[in-house]
């Protein structure tokens, strides 16, 4: 359907199925009903045309690759009521312009946002407890100060080449920082490890040529593969914040 260049669905649609307006070039959409509750998986797939700048409010969840290489779509902000955002959901929306997403969110599939270059958010919900390998990779705009306090694992590549992204702590209860995590994020300047992972990969922060403090609660060689690729890190070991 590479020719179907409608700008509007009627009004009553309140789902629409699987890969409906799969590579749909020409699809040039800049609103849905607003009755629609559910898109299902590669809805908007390639639709490089969409023009959407909200979506429904009843709409709960991005499925699989819902808006996937929608490289026009400027949607400002995600309904109210979205609670996860599924695999490759966004990938490659480089228009994409979100500053927040919705508190109630708790999981952000793997490469969701991978390659949103606009992407400038500053904070993730707090009930957050998983985000996917990728989901972050290339969003070089990406600017979090903090990560959800109940995140226990970094997966592959989650923040590869995130380069704005500016980070100076890690929270208590992450218990694993996997291959490539922070690769390339050259905003990080000194992190510290609010608790003691199982696990850091040797190259979880490799090429952050500007992370030359690691502050860590724990012993050395407690946690194998120090500096974990950041080679102009100093380490500071058994580190314990100062109180007044």
């Amino acid at each position: 359907c590479t020719s179907l260049a409608l700008t509007s669905l009627p009004d009553g649609i309140t789902s629409i199925g699987n890969e409906t307006f799969y590579n749909c070039a020409s699809l040039a959409l800049t609103s849905l009903p607003s009755g629609v509750t559910s898109i299902g998986n590669q809805t908007f797939y390639n639709c490089a045309k969409l023009a959407l700048t909200s979506l429904p409010s009843g709409i709960t969840s991005i499925d699989y690759r819902a808006f996937s290489g929608c490289t026009n779509l400027a949607l400002t902000s995600l309904p109210e009521g979205l609670t996860s955002i599924e695999n490759s959901a966004f990938d490659a929306c480089t228009n994409l312009a979100l500053t927040s997403l919705p508190s109630g969110v708790t999981s952000i599939g793997l490469a969701a946002f991978r390659n949103c270059t606009k992407l400038a958010l500053t904070s993730l919900p707090e009930g957050i407890t998983s985000i996917g390998s990728n989901a972050f990779e290339g969003c070089t705009n990406l600017a979090l100060t903090s990560l959800p306090s109940g995140l226990t694992k970094i997966d592959v590549r989650t923040f590869d080449m995130c380069k704005s992204l500016a980070l100076t702590s890690l929270p208590s209860g992450l218990k694993s920082i996997d291959l490539y995590a922070f690769q390339g994020c050259t905003g990080l300047t000194e992190i510290t490890f609010e608790g003691t992972p199982n696990s850091i990969d040797s190259n979880a922060f490799s090429n952050c040529t500007n992370l030359t403090t690691i502050r860590v609660p724990w012993a050395e060689g407690e946690v194998p593969g120090a500096p974990w690729g950041a080679t102009n890190a100093s380490l500071i070991y058994s580190y314990t914040p100062e109180t007044t």
